[in-house]
């Protein structure tokens, strides 16, 4: 059973609960997102591969991932095994039809048998044979009555609703880390933009420089530290356009679509500042929505059915067990019909203690998948409360980030202004630039968190599948 959360995050280490971690984060880098959640193991790649569209929504995405990815097909697999054992239960309270047929050739010492010459007369040989036997007929095992049976039927039922569960709820890890990677995707992206738009910029200040320094109001060391500057957006962009290129192959092993697809993603990262619902409506909706809980309640009612099979093996079981066939030396010489029919009752007696110990076992997991359950309420509410949290916290940064660069671009221009004018040198100019090259970086960091979060909370809530930016 996999219980736990889904918690997206952003940058900063998550403090909710000590689930595992199930979704590697792309590689460390500002604004970088990861995904964890209850499960031990990593959300794998894809197992199929489908032609790539040539636009990708996140919505595209999430369902190519869930068609192609070996996370969402183990988990469908693992449903139709579970319907596999639920047949098998239910073969216990079907008819039981099997046939046999025989001809034999059989020699007899009926010495073996107590049949000694001169203890019963008339048997001076105690061999006998050979002579031929035949026999052909039909069986018919039917039960009437057995509780056990019937529990383990409920079990199998039981188990396949468990199963369907998890099914789901790959689905939502999946989507919640297909989300996670083309939201790495999308801040690539943008700082891809931003690197640009800083290497541009170094240009057009370098120009200023030189321009400066041939009018005789600068000198060589102000265009020399505009090329410095200039140098170092361009290292940037490269690194840059490294992580977009990277950030788009994860999101194709993920999706399921060949690695030298180009792709153009369609959605944006946007901040729209709402009012968020109470937290106690949130845990609400999460108590209902996710499938964690959802499945621990399932496991309680698959245990104690199991826990019953077992307690009610200890009652008797009634059977008709019944046959028809025909008998003879050979299927055409003296063959005549022969039948039986019978009501057959099983009292279990005494079997060394065997069904004792499976009580116990059966009774341990009933008490397990109960105290599972307890945490896994628990832990729900904490991914609701830290989710909200964070995305509050977020919201936060994405406005200081804004006005944080609109604060920058002003002092860039303040200090260009003064540069021109000739009252001061570059090194304001330099500064300034850098300050807004962080900004900007800063920006969308910010931002990619904040979706993040927004991604958190879907989540957190049990809404990954249906997320949308």
């Amino acid at each position: 059973m996999q219980t736990g959360r889904t918690n997206v995050q952003g940058s900063q280490p998550s403090a909710a609960g000590q689930s595992g971690q199930i979704g590697a984060p792309p590689s460390t880098r500002s604004g970088a997102a990861s995904v964890l959640t209850g499960g031990a193991q990593q959300i794998p790649g894809a197992a199929k591969v489908t032609p790539a569209p040539t636009t990708l929504s996140l919505e595209q995405a999430i369902q190519l991932a869930v068609q192609n990815n070996l996370a969402t097909l183990l988990a469908r697999e693992r449903r139709r095994e579970a319907e596999g054992i639920k047949q098998e239960s239910l073969s216990g309270l079907l008819p039981n039809i099997s046939g046999t047929a025989y001809q034999a050739n059989l020699t007899q010492n009926i010495a073996a048998l107590g049949f000694q010459p001169g203890i019963f007369p008339g048997i001076t040989s105690t061999f006998i044979g050979p002579f031929n036997n035949f026999d052909a007929r039909a069986r018919l095992v039917q039960t009437i009555f057995n509780l056990s049976a019937i529990r383990n039927y409920q079990a199998g039922r039981a188990g396949v609703r468990v199963a369907e569960l998890q099914e789901e709820l790959a689905h939502e890890q999946v989507a919640s880390f297909t989300a996670l990677n083309y939201l790495e995707a999308l801040r690539a992206d943008r700082a891809v933009a931003a690197a640009q738009a800083n290497v541009e910029l170094a240009q057009a200040l370098l120009k200023l420089a030189q321009d400066q320094r041939n009018a005789g109001v600068a000198t060589g060391v102000d265009v020399t530290r505009a090329q410095v500057r200039l140098a170092q957006e361009q290292v940037r962009l490269a690194q840059a356009q490294t992580n977009s290129e990277q950030a788009r192959i994860n999101l194709q092993r993920i999706i399921g679509v060949p690695l030298e697809s180009p792709l153009t993603l369609t959605d944006q990262l946007r901040f729209t500042d709402e009012p968020l619902p109470a937290v106690d409506t949130l845990v609400t909706q999460a108590g209902q929505s996710r499938r964690e809980i959802r499945i621990a309640e399932e496991q309680i009612r698959t245990t104690d059915l199991e826990r019953k099979a077992v307690r009610d093996e200890y009652l008797p079981s009634i059977e008709f067990v019944g046959d028809y066939g025909v008998s003879g030396i050979t299927p055409t010489n003296t063959d005549l019909p022969t039948r039986r029919a019978a009501i057959q009752l099983n009292v279990p007696i005494f079997n060394g203690g065997l069904t004792r110990g499976r009580l116990s076992v059966a009774t341990s997991r009933q008490r397990q998948a109960e105290l599972e359950l307890g945490n896994v309420r628990g832990q729900v509410e904490a991914d609701v409360r830290l989710a909200l949290s964070t995305l509050r916290a977020a919201a936060a940064q994405v406005r200081a980030a804004d006005e944080s660069v609109q604060l920058v671009e002003r002092e860039l221009e303040m200090s260009r202004d003064r540069f021109r004018a000739g009252v001061a040198d570059n090194l304001e100019v330099v500064n300034a630039q850098t300050s807004l090259s962080d900004a900007r970086d800063a920006q969308i960091a910010a931002l990619a968190q904040y979706n993040a979060a927004r991604l958190n909370l879907a989540a957190a809530l049990g809404r990954a599948e249906s997320f949308r930016w």
